[in-house]
């Protein structure tokens, strides 16, 4: 029933203005389709309803919203609920704005309904709506953050807080990073990246999952299971960004539904979801990217970029082996630090070791490069990780590297923010 009816829709209707991708009567047209159709049955009956339904009350047409949401089993669901609420009063509203001069107290009554307007409380509503238009027309290509993997990661997830939409990617039998998951998410209760302890706000950055955690003391608040990050990292720290506990967890046991924007700094999922997500997390491999508004395209559109960062890397690597020590400095930034060394500090141990060699060859393998989505206030930044083999006239080391590069402007030279042996 719920099928026939949205397909009793599927014509005569505009989609409104609206946040994001969903702009479009094409793209409305091709929702209504997909809502109606569902050939893999990628939804249920409850979540097309919802959808439905709050894809009518952005049609202003509260009706047909109700009629979805009759139909369907969500009478104990809250959103849905909030959903049928929303379509009584704006039918309400609309049927004491038809009675004219007849009610005496018509003015009265519409600023009481007004009032009450619940679509504040829809938000959840409305990014599943963006995050299903998404799936149709919006994400659906390669995220352009990614631009060079190596064999050791299987699987990457990623955090876009302005969607509240979380994406993960894994390896398929082939060796191609696949999305194998896409799912509404909770992040920070207040907008923008997290500063200090105690803001309320989900990091924006590149981090990896740091444990698994069952622990039956945090079930009730954080459900049955909690995923650790590595915030603050050393990015974070140069930054001067404090706080830490940042987790990906569920929700309390007692509720099913949540904002998108209602944890103290965390991402969450629903329970049943945060339980599939076990299967994809490696600690300590499993990379986690937290931004907003992450570009999907052709992978082949950031060659650009990726030759940028390579370039610098091998020029990087030649000006050392050269032995020619101002060259090889002139690749790190003013603010670089490497453990207990700033750049004053780094320039003169450089120098002192170089100093007593007649040769350096080094040998970089292994190597992964990602794009940071947040500007910082030193620039641009990526992120490459790479097995460094390094063999001197006096020195050999095996070792691995992670490298923060950053630039201001993408006419200008990358240079090293940051240099640790991991």
């Amino acid at each position: 029933m719920i099928r026939l009816l949205l397909c009793l829709y599927l014509s005569g209707f505009s989609l409104a203005a609206y946040a994001g991708s969903v702009t479009s009567a094409n793209l409305n047209d091709k929702m209504w389709q997909a809502l109606e159709q569902d050939e893999n049955k990628v939804l249920d009956a409850q979540e097309r309803s919802i959808l439905g339904a709050t894809l009518a009350l952005q049609e202003d047409n509260p009706e047909k919203a109700l009629q979805i949401l009759s139909l369907g089993t969500t009478h104990s669901d809250p959103l849905a609920n909030l959903l049928k609420a929303e379509a009584h009063r704006r039918a309400a509203l609309q049927a004491v704005s038809q009675v004219g001069d007849y009610a005496k107290h018509r003015k009265l009554s519409e600023q009481q309904f007004a009032a009450i307007d619940l679509t504040e409380d829809l938000t959840e509503a409305n990014v599943r709506l963006q995050a299903f238009a998404d799936k149709i027309d919006g994400t659906s290509g390669f995220p352009l953050d990614i631009l060079q993997l190596n064999s050791s990661i299987n699987t990457i997830f990623m955090v876009d807080k302005a969607r509240s939409r979380l994406f993960v990617y894994q390896r398929n039998t082939s060796g191609e990073l696949v999305r194998v998951a896409d799912e509404y998410v909770v992040t920070g209760a207040k907008s923008g990246d997290k500063l200090r302890r105690g803001d309320a706000r989900t990091p924006n950055g590149i981090y990896r999952f740091t444990a698994v955690r069952h622990d039956p003391a945090l079930r009730a608040q954080y459900g049955p299971v909690v995923f650790p990050i590595d915030y603050p990292n050393t990015l974070d720290k140069l930054h001067g960004k404090t706080g830490d506990g940042i987790w990906m967890h569920g929700y309390p046991e007692n509720k099913t539904r949540r904002p998108p924007q209602d944890t103290r700094g965390c991402f969450a999922l629903p329970n049943h979801v945060l339980t599939k997500m076990e299967q994809y997390v490696n600690p300590g491999k499993t990379w986690v990217i937290i931004g907003e508004n992450f570009v999907f395209d052709h992978p082949d559109k950031n060659n650009e970029l990726l030759a940028s960062v390579q370039k610098t890397i091998q020029a990087w690597k030649s000006d050392w082996e050269s032995l020619n020590t101002d060259a090889y400095l002139s690749h790190y930034h003013q603010n670089f630090r490497s453990g207990k060394y700033n750049l004053s500090q780094w320039k003169k141990y450089k120098k002192r070791i170089n100093a007593n060699k007649s040769y350096i060859r080094v040998a970089l393998d292994d190597m992964v490069i990602i794009h940071d989505p947040t500007p910082w206030t030193s620039g641009e930044v990526v992120v490459v990780e790479f097995h460094q083999t390094y063999q001197s006239s006096n020195y050999r080391d095996n070792s691995k590297k992670r490298l923060y590069l950053t630039r201001k402007h993408q006419d200008l030279p990358w240079q090293i923010l940051i240099e640790e042996s991991l």
